[in-house]
């Protein structure tokens, strides 16, 4: 009888450890980070330091931008004045690649 009791604890115990594990694995495919709500205001493109996009999966298309102060500020990807940071950033990236490669060879 004592027997039998411990092989349904045994059991019990590995059915509530599976279903954690399980729950776990499952929360761990969706995205590390997504924009809920967009900071209201345009910001200034010498103050933001780097950007990236929110994940695919992400239920609005929003821009991670990283500032001098290392704090990181959603805003709405489809605002020109945000394209237009993006686009100035990514000519600075492209230039500074451009020059580090000049240099190297040089």
């Amino acid at each position: 009888m004592v027997m039998m009791k411990n092989s349904i604890i045994m059991a019990t115990c590995l059915l509530l450890l599976s279903s954690l594990a399980l729950q776990s694995y499952a929360n761990s495919f969706g995205p590390d980070e997504c924009c809920f709500k967009f900071y209201p205001k345009k910001l200034q493109q010498s103050r933001v330091v780097g950007f990236r996009y929110t994940d695919a999966l992400c239920p609005m298309e929003g821009v991670l931008f990283t500032m001098k102060a290392g704090k990181e500020i959603c805003v709405d990807a489809t605002q020109q004045w945000v394209k237009n940071i993006i686009k100035s950033k990514e000519k600075n990236q492209a230039k500074g690649a451009t020059n580090s490669t000049t240099t190297l060879s040089q």
